[in-house]
């Protein structure tokens, strides 16, 4: 079976999701498979793709190989794996895939579980795996992976409410609880946090190697500034450039970031970004300043769209309501509801782009994903 179709028949993500299923499975899977690659793996709530592929780029500017493992992806599956300047071409992953399958494993692994192992087999002959969690961290499978060097926490703030915790601390936890096992020489390095995150990191991992990004480096200033990075680029170069030092590695150039949807401009006038909560929003926002625009829009029904649009709303002219055919988005009548409440105006998107108008395209990677496969900004 090939993999697309394969993929097909797996719960999507984490549901449904055994905490020790994929540490018996690893298991397993090492008796027949050495990893012995070094690992980063990035855990936290905003900015873990963006991180990840700074440091992908800069180690390959030092002449390492890296495979870079994220998720998720807008258009293709093999855009969770990257490395050597490009995505994996599918020839390979199916390669990874027979071998996968040729193995005496699990067949019930989940969608993300199975990414992680073919992400394990691809990164046989690398230098680094970047590993960025799925979703939580203490029972990610990420976290099961042997060699884990360092251990990088992008900014932690609250979604996934359903699955991680109905508090900022809740959340923080279990995102925490993945560095409770780690040697205490293992560098964990965090981006900039909320300050009680801080506090109950110092309480629940006080014997380990801690490091807390108080401040950017004029390297990374210099770059954002050389790329046009927004702030919170700027933030999320400055994590990877902290973690290389971490790792006595320092990245000789840097290239521009080569990852699609974050604060992209396919033309223009036609701004894309996956954020998809309100830190994400907040951070969004204080890029757009001086900014007026309209939003094309819509939102998963589990995610706090009214705090969302009320972090854009000084930004905002209209609001254009993009069709998702995804059974997660939120009712119609729902959003709309909380687009009157905000005062917003709204109409359904009809795929009608102007010219003389600038656009912002966000809500998720499945709004961004809808957005260009309709293909709208090409007419």
């Amino acid at each position: 079976m090939k993999l697309n179709d394969f993929l097909a028949t797996k719960p999507f993500e984490l549901a449904p999701f055994e905490p020790q299923r994929f540490k018996q499975v690893y298991r397993d899977f090492c008796q027949h498979f050495k990893d012995n690659t070094p690992k980063i793996q990035i855990i936290g709530t905003n900015g873990k793709g963006s991180t990840g592929r700074f440091l992908a780029q800069s180690l390959e500017a030092s002449g390492f190989k890296v495979l870079h493992f994220s998720s998720p992806h807008l258009l293709d599956f093999n855009e969770r794996f990257y490395t050597q300047g490009r995505n994996v071409p599918q020839s390979e992953l199916e390669q990874a895939h027979a071998y996968l399958r040729s193995l005496p494993i699990d067949a019930h692994l989940s969608y993300f579980e199975y990414a992680t192992l073919l992400a394990v087999v691809l990164a046989k002959d690398c230098d680094f795996m970047v590993a960025e969690a799925g979703l939580g961290g203490e029972f990610d499978s990420t976290t099961s992976l042997n060699k884990r060097i360092a251990l990088v926490f992008t900014p932690i703030s609250v979604d996934h409410t359903d699955r991680l915790g109905s508090s900022l601390l809740e959340i923080a936890t279990t995102k925490l609880r993945a560095g409770l096992h780690l040697e205490p020489q293992v560098p964990m390095i965090f981006a900039k946090q909320e300050p009680e995150v801080q506090e109950l990191t110092k309480k629940l991992l006080p014997s380990q190697n801690l490091a807390f990004i108080e401040e950017l480096s004029q390297e990374a200033l210099r770059e954002g500034q050389k790329w046009g990075y927004p702030p919170f680029l700027v933030q999320n170069l400055q994590t990877a450039l902290s973690t290389l030092t971490a790792l006595d590695l320092a990245p000789k150039a840097l290239k521009r970031l080569n990852l699609r949807g974050r604060f992209e401009h396919i033309t223009p006038n036609i701004l894309l970004d996956v954020a998809h909560n309100v830190g994400g929003a907040r951070a969004l926002a204080e890029a757009l300043k001086g900014r007026q625009l309209d939003l094309i829009y819509n939102s998963y029904a589990r995610k706090d769209a009214l705090g969302v649009l009320e972090s854009l709303k000084p930004y905002v002219q209209h609001v254009w309501i993009l069709p998702v055919p995804d059974p997660q988005i939120m009712p119609q009548e729902k959003l709309q509801g909380i687009l009157k409440q905000l005062n917003l105006p709204f109409s359904p998107f009809r795929g009608v782009i102007e010219p003389s108008k600038s656009y912002l395209v966000v809500g998720s990677f499945s709004v961004v994903r809808a957005f260009l496969q309709g293909g709208f900004f090409g007419r």
